[in-house]
């Protein structure tokens, strides 16, 4: 099961469903990741093209998720009491700020004042209560983790911040059903702190945008890892001398040069006492390692590699690695 599955928002202007990944905390993109996903779809736009064969094919648990939407909609707002709107097609467009989004659903709070209630499975995020007044924010959620009581950025809780800001709502509900098999209600009110974070880097990246759509200069974020880098430099420009490093990099060098002496170093032990404990095990699958009280404190196992057809490796264009070499130079 693979499809793309449709939003509202614009894809060159930052949505509130991107926010976890602008903050730097998602599991599947980057800051980065997001500016240039929104400059090739200003590029498509430009070129009257449309930008939407660009997004990403959602996975499975993607598809599922917005498959059984509804029904974890509707479900949420009849333990909550309340009258939910599942057929929200408008787009939501803040009004001082370059963010839009879309919305799961819409529910018509009643006044009712909820409480933090674990044992009725609603969790309040911010606070001990939140006052269902006026419309709110309903977001749903699938997914396999394990149930917690807080759930992390990228499922739900920044998303519903931004989205309060883009539509004036005061709270928000996050439906989050765990396996197939538990339904957990999230409750949360306007995060001051939250939503001037929100604000502060919505800006930060419609200016570099703009940058990119008036002048074609891309002013990268700092890179969260080799392949954050390797995706935002892919080429060298080959007219460019070697850069000089100063003070500060220089260090780094030495220390990259310690790093991968360490673990040289940490991947032949770890060779040399594999090697005995392979000696000792022999012909059994595996073995207990007991602490001096004779209690079992790790099982070892020496399992066999399943068997592997003979197959051609898929040709691909160059790329730039993922990681650096470094050549020690005798002085």
């Amino acid at each position: 099961m693979s499809e793309v599955i449709g939003k509202l928002s614009d894809d060159h202007v930052m949505s509130c469903s991107r926010l976890p990944a602008l903050f730097g905390m998602s599991p599947w993109s980057s800051p980065n990741d997001e500016l240039q996903k929104s400059m090739r779809a200003w590029d498509e736009s430009e070129a009257g093209r449309d930008p939407s064969h660009l997004r990403d094919a959602a996975g499975e648990a993607a598809a599922w998720g917005h498959k059984l939407e509804d029904t974890i909609l509707e479900e949420g707002a009849a333990r909550l009491g309340l009258e939910i709107n599942t057929q929200v097609l408008e787009r939501f467009d803040c009004k001082d700020l370059p963010l839009q989004g879309s919305m799961d659903g819409i529910l018509e709070g009643d006044g009712r004042v909820v409480e933090h209630d674990p044992a009725a499975g609603i969790y309040v995020l911010n606070g001990s209560s939140v006052t269902l007044e006026g419309r709110g924010v309903a977001e749903a959620k699938l997914t396999r983790a394990n149930p917690v009581d807080t759930p992390p950025a990228h499922r739900g809780t920044l998303q519903v911040q931004g989205l309060m800001m883009c539509s004036g709502y005061q709270w928000g509900a996050i439906f989050t059903l765990y396996q197939g098999t538990e339904l957990r209600i999230y409750l949360t009110h306007q995060d001051d702190a939250t939503q001037a974070k929100i604000r502060e880097d919505v800006i930060d990246f419609d200016a570099r945008m703009e940058l990119y759509t008036t002048q074609r200069v891309t002013d990268w974020y700092p890179a969260l890892s080799p392949n954050d880098a390797a995706s935002a430099f892919p080429n060298p420009e080959s007219d460019l001398p070697p850069v000089d490093f100063d003070g500060e990099h220089s260090q780094l060098v030495m220390d990259l040069i310690a790093a991968k002496a360490a673990e040289k170093a940490s991947r032949e032990l770890a060779d040399k006492i594999s090697t005995r404990l392979m000696d000792f095990i022999g012909m059994h699958p595996g073995g207990l390692a007991k602490d001096d009280d004779g209690v079992v404190f790790a099982e070892v196992k020496w399992p066999m590699n399943a068997a592997r057809k003979a197959y051609s490796v898929e040709a691909k264009p160059a790329a730039r690695a993922k990681s650096l070499r470094v050549k020690e130079l005798t002085l």
